[in-house]
């Protein structure tokens, strides 16, 4: 039995004579154990995978939107906690009827929170889907 730390399919496969002996009741338990599915490494074919340099050119792909937007998005919330920490007559300055810079770019962040999400959404339906798609079937045939 793996130890909580350890992943379980790391171990080996178990002997059949166990398994077949986990099968057979205990004749001092009332109770009749589950039988246990033996243990089949399938990882090879994920391992492979791995080495696919499309697969490679996916993570890249993935990574080169997810970096760059990240960063950016961060640089701009830190431009309002900034402002509105060292720029407060700037951020109190009224825009109109009880509006101020500070509520727009309160707002703005939200906006700028879904922009990202539908962009990300259409970048991996046109440029990631289709190479994931077709790597997914490749592995699962």
């Amino acid at each position: 039995m793996p130890t909580p730390h350890e992943d379980p399919h790391d171990r080996p496969p178990e002997p059949a004579s166990e398994l077949v002996a986990e099968l057979e009741p205990d004749p001092d338990s009332a109770s009749v154990p589950a039988p246990r599915v033996p243990y089949v490494d399938d990882r090879t074919g994920y391992l492979e995978m791995e080495q696919d340099p499309r697969f490679g050119a996916l993570k890249r792909r993935q990574r080169s939107f997810i970096f760059p937007v990240t960063v950016a998005f961060l640089a701009w919330f830190l431009l309002y906690v900034v402002m509105s920490a060292y720029a407060r007559d700037f951020m109190a300055k009224e825009l109109m009827n009880h509006i101020n810079v500070a509520l727009v770019f309160g707002l703005l962040q939200f906006v700028s929170t879904f922009l990202i999400a539908w962009a990300y959404s259409r970048f991996a339906r046109t440029r990631l889907d289709p190479v994931a798609t077709e790597l997914r079937e490749e592995l699962e045939a």
